[in-house]
């Protein structure tokens, strides 16, 4: 039996239900123009030699061996794991990553907060939280335009970081935030606590308003002492994940996952170590949607594992048009639904 596109358009729908986890990846921010693999290897080509240099480091010979690497052909990551990266030559990467980013990262906020419509991820998350106090999302990137979006609409977001101007790790008092006092009537009274509608947020490579100061991590958007806590790609990518604070985000994610009705998976690689064993576990278990500009080979071993898990990615040869895959089925649907915005509008007429 094939598919339909009616028969599409329901089972996508099915996915959206209380309990739904959000898996986001790098494809989502490079629609907006952040810089990918590609771009952020020619950055660090420009940049570490002179940040070398200017510090007096002793990580050259490092660099040399993966500038060369880089030179003849290898993608960053390949690169990054193919050299022994000493911890000065991991800052010096974190840092030039994390400038790279960051400075995209500002007309992409800009557009977020000004243009219109309202952006996806913000009318998916007033539509998850129509039914629930909470919607799980995990993403691998370091940039803020989830948090961007979620506050575009008035939703608050719980990063396991308390506080406004400089706020602390503090899990416990990030997620009280998302409590509110509600006052019963009549005699015996007394207040409740009810939760706020909110995104809990899981970054397990970090973000770049995450520092670490005098063995304390702080998450700011200005520019404190201290070093950037990403885990920037390359061999020391797997240690770092289990170091503070990037372990507890790693271990809240995989319960998440863990506990998932559904999963939807919006331009994501399926690269990461550290989530890979808990995804190909629960897609096998729960309807799923991966969805993307280009399905990667990692993504579609993924999805060939679960009969019941869809495929939604641009046409290759006309990107208004989307290939549909389930199991051995496939169709093609004359609109881009493989964009998360044309999805919202088309199927779940958000």
């Amino acid at each position: 039996m094939g598919l339909d596109q009616d028969e599409v358009y329901s089972e996508v729908q099915g996915v959206f239900r209380r309990g739904l986890v959000v898996v986001v990846g790098s494809g989502a921010s490079s629609a907006h123009g952040l810089p990918g693999m590609g771009k952020l290897a020619d950055h660090l080509i420009s940049n570490v030699p002179a940040q070398i240099r200017s510090q007096g480091l002793a990580c050259t010979p490092e660099w040399a061996a993966i500038e060369q690497s880089l030179h003849s052909g290898k993608g960053l990551e390949e690169a990054l794991h193919s050299v022994a990266v000493s911890n000065e030559m991991t800052d010096v990467i974190a840092e030039q990553v994390a400038d790279c980013i960051a400075e995209r990262e500002i007309p992409a906020i800009n557009e977020l907060l000004s243009g219109a419509p309202v952006p996806a991820f913000s009318r998916l998350f007033q539509h998850m939280l129509h039914s629930a106090e909470r919607v799980d999302v995990i993403t691998t990137n370091y940039d803020r335009l989830l948090e961007v979006q979620a506050a575009r609409v008035g939703i608050g977001v719980d990063s396991m970081f308390y506080g406004h101007t400089v706020g602390k790790f503090d899990p416990v008092r990030s997620r009280q935030a998302m409590l509110r006092a509600e006052n019963q009537t009549g005699r015996g009274r007394f207040a409740s606590m009810k939760v706020i509608p909110h995104v809990r947020l899981s970054k397990p490579h970090g973000s770049l308003d995450w520092f670490t100061f005098n063995n304390e991590h702080f998450r700011s958007d200005l520019t404190i002492p201290g070093s950037r806590r990403i885990v920037a790609p390359g061999g020391n990518k797997y240690r770092l994940g289990y170091e503070v604070p990037f372990d507890q985000q790693r271990e809240q994610a995989n319960r998440a996952i863990d506990s998932a009705s559904a999963l939807l998976f919006v331009g994501y690689g399926f690269n990461d170590d550290h989530l890979q064993t808990h995804i190909a576990n629960r897609i096998q278990q729960v309807p799923s949607v991966v969805l993307s500009r280009t399905i990667t080979p990692n993504a579609r071993r993924y999805l060939s594992t679960s009969p019941s898990a869809y495929g939604i990615e641009g046409h290759i040869l006309d990107t208004q048009h989307t290939r549909v895959t389930r199991g051995e089925y496939e169709i093609s649907i004359d609109r881009p639904i493989w964009d998360l915005n044309c999805l919202l509008e088309e199927v779940l007429g958000k």
